[in-house]
């Protein structure tokens, strides 16, 4: 499943640990974000208009990792984005105000971004058998994270236990950092075809690709089919973490330290589940029929969970199933689409997707604001709704190609 002799198995812990630490770091928010909002006593436009900067953030980030693919080595890239996650998460403690602490979040945004460009580079020249299944697996570890995170959060802002101040919560990641930091500097590298094909041409034609492989790549129709198809699918994933513990506060009442911490723990519980064993399932069934059918049942779950009430917490945590397998397996159809172009058309891929993604985080939170508490988290219904219509489009634009 790995290309052969081409990498260790120390770069393999590597990329599984980040992408754990990216689950880990990311979706702390689902506890902090309501204490953040609580302590500053910021409306929900503010949150919105905070919560789209981090994906705005994100996604700028991704498109200038995108363009430094074309000039520099991966493993420069990749530092920078754990300097930059370090850095963010010391600062986090000084900042005295809402739109201070947004800034630091916003560079540990920038970091996911530079870091998620990296891990799926190499990824993307390294597992060349069953893809789907070997994503689905490198990001199984994300969910890992993802359940640690909020549960770890809760457990230590929970003012009946420790009580911890939020901000020195995410302190408490920097060895995490430092371990996968001091691992990745002894990691070889594997050499992409890419790379050996340019060094058998002439200067000048490397030249040319340095300067328009990230542009040419976004120029492609396919890579915006891609990215339009992920972007609605990421808005959806991170609805949860990202709106989930603020809609069962706001409406229900209910702790975001306890409630909505484990809330957002069982959806990562089930979302990591599925990337454990649906990899499997998809290479049977197929990539673009397994993501049809995953939307469906989601937007199912969707409206049950909303028609409950209070009781729906104990269904839309079974969202994690579904709504998982969306990127991994949207980054093994593209592997096989692209070949050895895929690095730098994922990149594309995944700027798009973050962009459209910062976009749907800011029309939830709009929502909330003009319609009233909760109504942005049920609009997921509508974006589940509109992104079926795009598989279904995506499907049979695949299969002419074919």
């Amino acid at each position: 499943m790995l290309q052969s002799n081409k990498t260790s198995k120390l770069l393999l812990y590597v990329l599984f640990g980040t992408m754990f630490l990216f689950g880990f770091l990311e979706n702390i928010k689902g506890v902090s974000y309501p204490l953040i909002k609580n302590e500053f006593g910021v409306s929900y436009e503010t949150q919105a208009m905070m919560v789209s900067a981090l994906a705005i953030s994100y996604t700028i980030f991704v498109v200038a990792s995108g363009f430094m693919l074309s000039y520099y080595k991966v493993k420069i890239i990749y530092l920078l984005g754990i300097f930059l996650c370090l850095f963010s998460i010391s600062s986090i403690y000084f900042m005295p105000g809402f739109w201070t602490v947004a800034l630091s979040l916003f560079l540990l945004s920038a970091g996911f971004g530079v870091v998620e460009i990296s891990v799926n580079a190499v990824a993307t020249q390294i597992f060349l058998k069953k893809p789907a299944l070997m994503m689905n697996l490198l990001h199984f570890m994300y969910g890992a994270g993802a359940i640690a995170g909020p549960k770890a959060a809760g457990i230590l802002a929970d003012p009946a236990g420790i009580g911890m101040p939020w901000r020195q919560i995410y302190i408490l990641a920097t060895p995490l950092i430092m371990i996968i930091f001091i691992s990745f500097m002894f990691s070889k590298l594997p050499v992409s075809e890419t790379s050996e094909t340019i060094n058998h041409k002439t200067q000048e034609t490397a030249e040319q690709q340095k300067k328009h492989g990230f542009i040419s790549a976004l120029k492609t129709p396919a890579v915006w089919a891609f990215g339009i198809v992920l972007g609605v699918g990421v808005g959806l994933e991170l609805a949860p973490s990202n709106w989930g513990g603020l809609y069962f506060q706001d409406l229900f009442n209910m702790d975001p330290t306890t409630s909505g911490a484990n809330y957002v723990s069982a959806y990562y519980i089930l979302f990591t589940l599925s990337r454990l064993v649906s990899g499997f399932i998809i290479e049977k069934i197929g990539y673009i029929s397994s993501l049809l059918w995953a939307i469906i049942i989601s937007t199912v779950i969707f409206a049950v969970g909303f028609v409950l009430g209070p009781a729906g917490i104990y269904v839309l945590p079974f969202l994690g199933f579904f709504l998982a397998i969306i990127w991994p397996t949207v980054m093994a159809i593209a592997i096989g689409r692209f070949g050895s172009n895929a690095p730098i058309m994922t990149s594309a891929i995944i700027a798009i997707a973050g962009l459209l993604n910062a976009g749907i985080q800011f029309v939830i939170g709009y929502i909330d604001h003009w319609a009233g508490a909760g109504w942005g988290y049920r609009s997921c219904l509508v974006f589940a709704a509109i992104l079926i219509c795009l598989l279904a489009l995506f499907k049979n634009s695949m299969s002419k190609k074919a």
